[in-house]
């Protein structure tokens, strides 16, 4: 049996002194020597190679590692460790293997289990790192209640809400009166359709922290409301009449209560409590419409993006981006295009802004070849690894800022560009509390009509100059003769016959549209803001 030693720091510094000096491999192997010599045991090269990750030393504790596993083939931690420097050193197909030993060897090891998954997240592979987790939670049985909810929180990033259902729903057998898993529980069954089920877990979540404003929202969202005489109904309006000043709760519970108002056809008294919400969360914003000129400005004054470089990844990927404002149809034309088995409909992601940010950061938005490496990692991540199909659909509205990065990034791109009388945009905007920053505009009607201006100014700039094709969705169009404009939609993507359609239910939906985009197409929501007209005077005189 090896010695336990002591890590010498001069190890460390030797290291360092001859990576500088000759080469990282030739360090790594003095380092490797050293550490024979000393009969260092397993726990000691371990220490040594977490040292030299933590440095950026990837490639050297990679090497180290393997070297400490010829000693010490059966120490997991070792191998879970290599398998860690792997992925940090850019060798995923083998830090994937050695992972997986481990996991072979100790299922319930959930530090591999996590270093997997967010591996494979990385590279798009969200249906595989799900499975790892769950795989995890199953063969490790009981676990904290932190440890449950990190579990959740990440299928929930992978989209996988019907799993982190059912996990969620183990948990609470477990833990029955832990508010925050309740709360869990209840997203997961809003998202998935399980709108019974959402509104039962919701329920036990407020009762338990009656501050959690999202959960109030989603209670709201799980139905609509008849009467004033409900349970829920009942149970929103107290929570507005008894909710303290603070805004992280109030707030949200005015949208809710004003969204029952809504729906049981009070529009007086809901225009009164949502100029309250929405003047409350427009102060707490900070929104700027002069920011959002000098944007639009400079989107229309910039030099074309070169196209990418074009590359194995991305030459044969087909997205789809649905634009346009928000509230406008999108989550409605996503869902049945869904249906549809040639296409795969990922959400709103967040890809396009963020990597355009980055590069801009690096000034590299003329870099065809780093444009082709970020084009790849899009179409990887919008491809992912269920089963194939012939688009894939990106709906988060905002895109429209960035049509140029997307043209640059994919010249075979097809955009559908959703269009909504204005009016019953700018209520339906005004009805919601969001999430995102993005749409921090929707809170004033004033800002609405500024973010609005400023989206026909771009929409007009990119039909002149991008070659993409665009094709204009009206929204009145698809909810008064729903076939006929999704048979134009199809046209324009080219897609197949009726025998190419599924009957599938909905998929996931986490958008404030959660429940109108899973009933019938009605068109009830045309010239909504007629109902208002009389308590929102700005609908008249702004647009």
């Amino acid at each position: 049996m090896a010695t336990p030693v002591t890590t010498n720091p001069a190890w460390l510094e030797e290291f360092r002194a001859t990576a500088a000096r000759t080469s990282a491999d030739a360090a790594r192997h003095a380092l490797a020597e050293n550490l024979r010599e000393a009969d260092a045991d397993a726990a000691t090269w371990q220490d040594i190679a977490t040292r030299l990750l933590a440095a950026g030393f990837a490639d050297g504790a990679a090497s180290l590692l393997d070297a400490a596993l010829g000693r010490f083939p059966q120490a997991v931690e070792l191998r879970y460790w290599h398998g860690n420097a792997l992925r940090l050193s850019g060798n995923p197909h083998e830090a994937e293997r050695e992972l997986r030993h481990v996991l072979a060897i100790e299922p319930a090891h959930r530090d591999a289990a996590l270093s997997l998954a967010y591996m494979l997240r990385e590279r798009g592979r969200l249906d595989t790192a799900a499975k790892a987790i769950v795989s995890a939670w199953h063969a490790r049985g009981e676990a904290a209640i932190e440890t449950c909810v990190a579990d959740l929180i990440f299928l929930r990033e992978c989209g996988a809400h019907a799993q982190a259902f059912a996990l969620a729903q183990s948990a609470l057998q477990r833990h029955p009166d832990n508010a925050q898993l309740a709360a869990l529980a209840g997203e997961f069954a809003l998202a998935t359709g399980a709108f019974d089920g959402a509104r039962g877990y919701l329920r036990q979540a407020l009762e338990r922290n009656p501050g959690d404003g999202a959960s109030w929202l989603r209670l709201a969202y799980c139905q609509r409301f008849d009467t004033a005489d409900g349970v829920d109904a009942r149970r929103i309006c107290k929570a507005w009449q008894d909710a303290a000043p603070d805004a992280d709760t109030r707030i949200p519970v005015g949208f809710a209560h004003g969204k029952v108002l809504d729906d049981i056809g009070d529009y007086a008294e809901a225009a009164v409590v949502l100029r309250w919400a929405n003047a409350r969360a427009a102060a707490r914003s900070g929104w700027n419409p002069g920011h959002w000129r000098r944007f639009v400005d400079t989107a229309i004054a910039a030099p074309a993006i070169p196209a990418a470089s074009r590359t194995d990844a991305s030459a044969d990927f087909n997205p789809v981006f649905v634009i346009g404002l928000p509230r406008t149809g999108t989550t409605l034309i996503a869902e049945l295009l869904a249906r549809h088995v040639q296409v795969r409909v990922r959400g709103e992601l967040h890809w396009i802004s963020h990597m355009r940010a980055r590069l801009a950061e690096h000034n590299r938005l003329a870099d065809r070849a780093a444009l082709a490496t970020v084009a790849g990692l899009v179409a990887e991540q919008m491809r992912r690894d269920d089963a194939p199909a012939r688009y894939y659909i990106d709906k988060n509205p905002l895109n429209f800022r960035d049509l140029d990065f997307i043209a640059a990034l994919f010249p075979r791109a097809r955009i559908i560009h959703c269009r909504r009388g204005m009016r019953d945009t700018a209520l339906s905007l005004w009805l919601q509390h969001f999430a995102h920053a993005d749409l921090d505009f929707s809170y004033d009607f004033s800002h609405i009509a500024e973010f609005a201006r400023g989206h026909e100014r771009l929409m007009a700039h990119w039909r002149r100059h991008l070659a993409l094709p665009v094709f204009e969705l009206d929204y009145e169009l698809l909810a008064t003769d729903t076939a006929r404009e999704l048979a134009r939609v199809a046209e324009f993507l080219e897609l197949g016959s009726e025998g190419d359609t599924t009957t599938a239910e909905s998929g996931v939906i986490t958008t404030a549209s959660v429940w109108q985009a899973r009933q019938p197409v009605y068109p009830t929501s045309i010239d909504r803001w007629k109902r208002y007209a009389p308590y929102l005077t700005e609908l008249q005189t702004l647009f």
